[in-house]
């Protein structure tokens, strides 16, 4: 039976190179068709990221979760989500001495409505951050005494309190806790801004992307 295969084979070689050529020339012209929509998917920002490997996939899904979280926060905004500035500070989060930085750290997260957070939170998570949520200035003191937090993030109105974010930052710098702290609210202007810093915040804003860009700084890159 072998010896009858060798044998058909030999006889039509040329048959079977020629099916061979064409096979090379249809897998070449694959590639280049794949090459060809990879290309024009980039120019028209349908891809977030091409990267290889265990920590390529967890940089996708870095990429993946802060998009969302950024498009779930702009709710209505026609400004398109800044896909480019995405992808080159979660590629700036993933190298080793920052990842290794912020792995482990914690942060205390406050806000009435902690839901309006949850894809944040979960993007922040693939930094291999804790991240503890409350709903209270009281539940956040009490966090705050009972362990060491390295970044606090804070709403601004709660409730009837339109400036509670202020009088938890206030209580903090009051105890000596120097804890850098972010105030993220709805609503952003250089006269917040310009307040929150006499205060001694360190991040005033409204923009997703600058409050994940500052989490990677402060946690990161800072020692």
């Amino acid at each position: 039976m072998m010896q009858a295969l060798i044998h058909f084979i030999q006889a039509n070689r040329p048959y079977f190179d020629v099916a061979q050529a064409l096979s090379s020339v249809v897998n070449l012209i694959a590639w280049c068709l794949a090459l060809i929509l990879l290309v024009a998917a980039l120019r028209r920002g349908r891809v977030e990221s091409i990267t290889f490997g265990p920590i390529g996939v967890r940089i996708q899904e870095a990429v993946q979760a802060t998009a969302s979280a950024a498009r779930a926060w702009k709710s209505g905004d026609q400004k398109a989500v800044d896909v480019p500035r995405i992808r080159a500070t979660i590629s700036r989060a993933f190298e080793p001495k920052i990842l290794d930085n912020m792995t482990g750290k914690s942060i205390l997260w406050v806000d009435d409505n902690p839901a309006n957070n949850e894809l944040a939170v979960r993007a922040l998570r693939k930094f291999n951050l804790e991240i503890v949520q409350v709903t209270s200035t009281e539940a956040a003191l009490a966090e705050l005494e009972m362990r060491v937090f390295h970044l606090v993030i804070s709403d601004m109105g709660r409730g009837m309190n339109m400036r509670a974010g202020y009088e938890l930052l206030h209580l903090i710098r009051e105890s000596g806790n120097e804890v850098p702290f972010f105030i993220f609210a709805g609503s952003d202007t250089p006269e917040f801004r310009r307040e929150a810093a006499v205060r001694g915040a360190q991040l005033s804003t409204n923009d997703m992307l600058e409050l994940v860009d500052n989490v990677v700084k402060y946690l990161g890159e800072k020692p």
